[in-house]
C-alpha cells in the first residue's frame, strides 16, 4: 500500500473535481485565454477571472486584480525578488533585504544572485533549534537602507510558524515593505492578517490549495506594484502592435500563454470542501511526535508540540548526533519505502542555510513527513511504525 507523506513538495492525490475539471478543459475546450474573442476563448478568459476572484477572497486580498498567476513558486518569488532588486540598481537607490536563515533556496539563491549583480545586500537573522526566528535579533538588524523583510511563513524542514502580524509591527515600524513565502501555509491554516496587509506574498498553489503542478500566484499591493521592475514581456493579448511602452504589471508577469489547465485545477480546489478540514491533524501529529519522544535513537528537529497554531503538520526527525552520518536520513528514507511503502522526502530540503542552525549537516538533513488534506488514519498509522522500526535499527 502506497503511504504518501511528502505533502510539503505537492499534494496527493488530487481531488476528484480538481481532476474532472482538467480534463473537461481539455478535453471541451483547450483554449488559450486572451487571444481571440470566440467562446472557448472567452471561456477560459471567464475562468482566470472566477479563479483570481475565489484566491483573493480566499487569502484576504484587496482586488482579484493584485493576483498574478506564475508558473511555479520559484518563478513568482524570482520575479517579486528581482523585480525590486533591478528597480532599485535602475533608480540608484540603496536596497538593503533583511530575510531569515529559515527560507527555501527560492529566497536565498534570487537574493545572492541580486548582490553578485550590485543590484541590492542582504543578510540572514538566524532561527534556534526549532526553526523560530528571534524578532529582536531582526530588529537589531535593521539598518537605514533596509527596504524590505523577506519571511518564510512556515519551514519545510521544521514546519514551525512565524508569527506573521508580529512582523507586519516590525516593519511598520521602520517604515519596510514585507514579503511572505506562504509556500507551507496557504490553504494549510488560517491568515493571521489579510494579504492586503502584505505588501507581497507568494505561494504556489499545488500545495495546500491542491492544483495541479505549474500554477503559483503573486499577490502585490497596488502601491508596491509599481515598484517592481518587469523581468519579461511578451505575448500579452492586448495592445499587440506596440512593441515599446509602459506595460502593466500584471500584463508583463503573466506574459505569454497562462497554464489553463492548472489555473482551472486551482478554481475547482478552492471549491473543495474537503480543502478546509484540519481539525484531524493535531492529535495525528501528537501520535507521530509521541512516537519520536519514545525513541532513543532518533531527535524530533523542529517544535516538540502538536498545537497548530506553533507548527504546521510537516515534522522532521534526524539520528543524534553522534550517530549522524552522510546519507542516513537518505538510507531511512529508502528503508521505509521498501519495508511500508511510505513515501517522505530525506535531504536539505532545498533550504540552504537552516540546517546549520538546527545540527543536521552532517547527517545528510532530515527526514521528514508532512500531512495534507488527503492524509489518511493509515498514513500515520505507517508513519509511527516506520519511527518504531528507526529506532530498533532495521
Amino acid at each position: 500500500m502506497r503511504h504518501y507523506l511528502d505533502h510539503a513538495a505537492t499534494s496527493w492525490p488530487k481531488a476528484p473535481s480538481v481532476l474532472t475539471a482538467v480534463d473537461h478543459y481539455l478535453r471541451e475546450c483547450g483554449a488559450a485565454a486572451g487571444r481571440g474573442t470566440y467562446r472557448t476563448a472567452l471561456d477560459a478568459e471567464k475562468w482566470i477571472h472566477q479563479t483570481r476572484v475565489a484566491l483573493a477572497e480566499r487569502i484576504g486580498c484587496g482586488s482579484p486584480l493584485d493576483i498574478a498567476f506564475c508558473s511555479n513558486g520559484t518563478q513568482a518569488l524570482n520575479a517579486a525578488i528581482f523585480g525590486l532588486a533591478l528597480r532599485a540598481y535602475e533608480t540608484q537607490s540603496p536596497c538593503h533585504v533583511l530575510t531569515t536563515a529559515t527560507e527555501h533556496n527560492s529566497v536565498l539563491r534570487p537574493l545572492a544572485l541580486a548582490q553578485q549583480r550590485g543590484w541590492l545586500t542582504w543578510d540572514s537573522i538566524p532561527c534556534d533549534e526549532t526553526g523560530i526566528v528571534s524578532l529582536e535579533d531582526a530588529e537589531q538588524a535593521v539598518t537605514p537602507e533596509t527596504r524590505w523583510i523577506v519571511v518564510n511563513h512556515v519551514s519545510n524542514v521544521t514546519g514551525a510558524i512565524q508569527p506573521i502580524k508580529a512582523w507586519r509591527e516590525l516593519a511598520d515600524r521602520h517604515g519596510i515593505n514585507l514579503m511572505v513565502d506562504g509556500a507551507q501555509s496557504v490553504g494549510m491554516m488560517p491568515w493571521e492578517i489579510p494579504a492586503s496587509r502584505i505588501d507581497i506574498l507568494a505561494a504556489p498553489c499545488h500545495k495546500g490549495l491542491g492544483s495541479i503542478l505549474g500554477c503559483a500566484f503573486l499577490a502585490v499591493t497596488p502601491k508596491v506594484q509599481q515598484e517592481l521592475a518587469p523581468l519579461w514581456i511578451g505575448g500579452t493579448g492586448s495592445s499587440s502592435d506596440a512593441i515599446t511602452g509602459e506595460f502593466g504589471w500584471l500584463e508583463t508577469v503573466e506574459s505569454g500563454n497562462r497554464n489553463l489547465p492548472a489555473i482551472v485545477s486551482l478554481r475547482a480546489s478552492l471549491q473543495n470542501e474537503q480543502m478546509e478540514v484540519l481539525e484531524h491533524w493535531e492529535p495525528w501529529v501528537e501520535r507521530i511526535l509521541d512516537a519520536i519522544r519514545a525513541s532513543h535513537r532518533l531527535r524530533l528537529i523542529g517544535p516538540d508540540t502538536s498545537s497548530l497554531s506553533a507548527r504546521l503538520p510537516v515534522i522532521s526527525i534526524a539520528p543524534h548526533v553522534e550517530e549522524a552520518s552522510p546519507g542516513k536520513c537518505q538510507e531511512w528514507a529508502l528503508m521505509l519505502e521498501s519495508m511500508l511503502g511510505i513515501e517522505c522526502r530525506a535531504g536539505f530540503h532545498c533550504a540552504g542555510k537552516i540546517h546549520e542552525h538546527l545540527g543536521t549537516i552532517a547527517s545528510g538533513g532530515t527526514l521528514r513527513f508532512s500531512l495534507g488534506h488527503t492524509t489518511s488514519e493509515a498514513d500515520i498509522d505507517a508513519a509511527c511504525e516506520g519511527i518504531r522500526l528507526l529506532n530498533e535499527g532495521f
